[in-house]
């Protein structure tokens, strides 16, 4: 069985860990891709000071994230608005790569939707 932290990574089509210190309010998202994290990478976030402090993922199309200890409600605004900038950026390289398709079934909804606006209101006489 998962963890919670666990169970997002598992289940997220974008994840990222939440590294920071609560008492001083820095917090950085690291992407986790299924790629090693450089060693340079590495040094420099185990000298920072930052520690593990919980998981953000998208799943099925919702923000999920687990955390192992509140964090204020301004930090948690800031960490939510720089995940969905990362989601945006993430989704718009996969269009860009190809690995997004467009899956809109090709019908006349345009079309019927402009005749439907165009109608005349039978309310207003």
């Amino acid at each position: 069985m998962y963890d919670k932290f666990e169970q997002i990574a598992a289940t997220a089509q974008v994840c990222a860990a939440v590294l920071g210190n609560p008492l001083t309010g820095d917090f950085v998202l690291l992407p986790l891709t299924g790629e090693p994290i450089s060693r340079p990478d590495l040094v420099r976030l185990m000298l920072s000071g930052l520690r593990l402090c919980g998981v953000v993922g998208l799943v099925d199309g919702c923000q999920r994230t687990a955390l192992s200890e509140p964090i204020e409600d301004a930090d948690m605004r800031s960490l939510a608005e720089g995940f969905a900038l990362y989601c945006v950026q993430v989704f718009a390289e996969r269009e860009r790569e190809g690995h997004i398709k467009n899956t809109t079934a090709q019908d006349d909804s345009e079309q019927w939707l402009r005749r439907l606006w165009a109608l005349e209101d039978s309310r207003t006489g």
